[in-house]
């Protein structure tokens, strides 16, 4: 697998030089974050850590979540921001909904005061636009799979680095690694990017390599695997009831090649494998839940799975960090003190977003006061922090330069790439009479949608219009009554309209209302498109439809690469990354030809 990993990343690299020439003007020498320190940086982490007293040791193994918004220096939020970074010397900070100039213009506020420079993290997997309001969203993961080609894998995670780094941030909460073996799941569906264990890796090492090679710390997640799970953990504990043989030939397949290619950190997942950690988990905190099915420990506080497997078995030398501590999966049975030092016997290094910061400090304080947890062991998880900010370049300098932040963030050159993934990830799943690409003719295009925003497919409908299309549209969603539904059966009635069904929703399953609206619009003679543009294995739910396009995402790359798919502007090429149960295999997908392309020539 090591060889194999190797060869792989080799030929990235040399595709990403052809295709992008520019990708290496930054390249770093800390791609591997396993690699040995320079002398300078080896003695900065040594001199660090002796100078911090206990309790700031055990502040540099939490992480404060924050939104990069503008606060005034005397509201409620900066000072509890200040709070943690002066006061608890936590070691790092989250970002959620943020701005690029407050994140660039905060965080740089932030790193000065902090004793030690912080990690500055965020949920960047689906490029910068996931928390940089401001920014491009790109195709999620199983997008880029369905184009086939790792090298996008490579230049998503260089390109996301290079804006992050830029803004501020430092530490990608990306890759997903995560096997979606499962049609069901919740939580990880389109953020995979697919069933295959060995295609996931491949993915997954591209996008490590890309974004380590371009200077920011990149997080293989959640492990050991939430791609089987049929719940939240957002909500709730999953329960992945899997052997150790199988865990070994899929969910751990892309946490190795992720591991052999040299990733910093990998994301402690709050599920529960009762094959392999058996201790039963704390009942549930709520009152009347005691009748609650019992579940066992949860792998982020499980000592079984992240020492014993990730780091014993799998060899991990990197930063281990949890999920967010105020995930239901731990927080509805633990409470931030039990959590915080629980997460830290188990073998995390890295605490992220305890729901008590004060008191998980506190706790873990004690516990090593008691001889439950030995400084030792503390001193271990600071000095791989440490060293992490010095790979980083973190103790040369903290903060960025804001005359480089709107020259980099939102480059257009990273804006076209992402465009590109799109359209080439546009897979089209059947097309029973013929209908694609359907032209520049008249549409009719009904949405339904479970978002509380009913205009979600007005890029669709802008661009359909952009380039020449005349477009009706109509929206229905889960408020819709049965006279809203009568009206959409009154406008199917002129025949030489063409149908195109988006469905644009959240939800694992199609809700009543959108089953409905496809039966209805399943008995047009007119040519009819269903576009998901979102989960794939929605066709599950509209079996009958004549034809079905799977556009992976809502954002506007997504809905802009659709629509010049179904008008012949570009070819159609994507691959499903998955199997849509009963109905067609992972790798399926059909191939056309742009409108007025040259077709191939049949051999004699």
């Amino acid at each position: 697998m090591k060889s194999l990993c190797s060869s792989v990343i080799g030929f990235l690299l040399v595709c990403a030089l052809v295709f992008d020439p520019l990708a290496f003007t930054q390249k770093k020498s800390f791609a591997r974050f396993d690699r040995e320190l320079t002398k300078k940086e080896e003695k900065w982490v040594r001199q660090t850590l002796a100078a911090l007293r206990l309790d700031e040791k055990i502040g540099q193994m939490i992480a404060v979540g924050a939104n990069a918004v503008f606060m005034n220096r005397e509201s409620d939020e900066y000072k509890q921001l200040r709070h943690q970074i002066v006061n608890n010397k936590v070691g790092g900070l989250i970002l959620s909904r943020s701005q690029v100039w407050a994140t660039a213009m905060l965080t740089n506020r932030l790193q000065e005061m902090a004793k030690v420079p912080l990690l500055v993290s965020a949920d960047l997997e689906m490029g910068p636009g996931m928390r940089l309001e401001d920014t491009t969203w790109w195709p999620p993961n199983m997008a880029v799979a369905a184009t086939g080609e790792t090298k996008y894998a490579w230049l998503q995670g260089s390109y996301t680095a290079r804006e992050a780094r830029a803004a501020g941030i430092n530490w990608l909460y990306a890759p997903v690694a995560d096997v979606n073996n499962n049609p069901n799941n919740p939580v990880i569906n389109v953020r995979s990017y697919g069933e295959d264990p060995q295609t996931v890796g491949a993915f997954v090492s591209a996008f490590v390599e890309g974004a380590q090679t371009a200077g920011a710390l990149a997080t293989a997640k959640h492990f050991p695997g939430h791609g089987g799970t049929a719940t939240d953990s957002h909500i709730d504990l999953p329960v992945v009831d899997v052997s150790k043989e199988r865990l070994e030939n899929v969910e751990l397949v892309p946490f190795r090649a992720a591991i052999a290619s040299g990733v910093g950190s990998i994301m402690t997942a709050h599920i529960a494998l009762p094959q392999i950690e058996p201790e039963p988990a704390a009942p549930l905190r709520s009152l009347g839940e005691s009748n609650a099915p019992a579940v066992t420990l949860p792998a982020t506080l499980s000592p079984k799975i992240v020492t014993g497997v990730l780091r014993d078995e799998l060899k991990f030398k990197g930063l281990v960090v949890t999920d967010a501590m105020e995930m239901a999966g731990v927080a509805a049975r633990y409470d931030a003190a039990t959590s915080a030092v629980q997460a830290v016997k188990a073998g995390a290094d890295m605490i992220l977003k305890p729901p008590d910061i004060d008191a998980a400090i506190r706790a873990i304080k004690q516990a090593v006061d008691r001889g439950d947890i030995s400084e030792a062991r503390i001193n271990a998880s600071v000095e791989r922090i440490l060293r992490a900010k010095a790979a980083l370049g973190l103790n040369e300098r903290r903060t960025v330069d804001l005359n480089e932040v709107d020259r980099l963030v939102s480059d257009p050159q990273f804006n076209a790439v992402a465009q590109e993934i799109a359209n080439r990830s546009i897979t089209l799943v059947r097309d029973e009479r013929k209908s694609v690409p359907l032209g520049k003719t008249q549409l009719l295009a009904i949405t339904f949608t479970d978002d509380e925003n009913r205009a979600v497919t007005q890029p669709f409908i802008a661009e359909l219009r952009r380039s020449g299309a005349q477009v009706d549209a109509i929206t229905l969603d889960i408020r819709s009554t049965d006279s809203d539904l009568e009206r959409v059966r009154s406008q199917l009635t002129e025949p030489a309209v063409a149908v195109v069904y988006c469905v644009s929703v959240r939800s694992v399953a199609l809700p009543p209302m959108g089953a409905r609206l496809a039966a209805e619009i399943g008995k047009v003679k007119a040519p009819v498109i269903v576009i998901s543009f979102g989960n794939p294995y929605l066709l599950g739910a509209m079996p009958a439809v004549p034809a079905y396009i799977a556009a992976y995402s809502p954002y506007p790359v997504s809905q802009r690469a659709a629509a010049h798919a179904l008008l012949g502007d570009t070819d159609i090429a994507g691959k499903l990354p998955v199997t849509l149960p009963d109905l067609y295999p992972r790798g399926h997908g059909l191939e056309v030809k742009r409108l007025g392309a040259p077709k191939t020539p049949l051999l004699d």
